[in-house]
């Protein structure tokens, strides 16, 4: 089983190199993380979730984001910072934010 760190480094064009110069760990830390030989610490979860804009349970647990259930991570996030805004303006927000997050 590959890792989702490798998935979503390859995904977004990082080299093993550059990411692990992006976390601050050497090249061989982040072959063991992608090999999962090694778990990672909270501080790279933080720093891989926040990244690649996913969720910590993501990294944790090794599996590809959920679609809705990051759409709803995202919903949630709008509401807290933008409570004014109607629905269909929520919704507008987030789907935009998705689209950007793919590409």
């Amino acid at each position: 089983m590959e890792s989702i760190v490798k998935s979503l480094r390859e995904k977004n064009r990082y080299t093993q190199t550059g990411l692990a110069e992006e976390l601050g760990i050497s090249r061989q830390t982040l072959i063991k993380y992608e090999n999962m030989e090694l778990d990672f610490p909270l501080s790279v979860v933080r720093q891989l979730s926040k990244l690649f804009n996913v969720s910590y349970e993501c990294i944790i647990d090794n599996c590809l984001p959920d679609e809705k259930s990051e759409a709803d991570v995202r919903l949630k996030m709008i509401i807290q910072q933008f409570p004014k805004l109607k629905d269909h303006e929520k919704n507008a927000v987030s789907e935009m934010v998705r689209i950007m997050a793919e590409e």
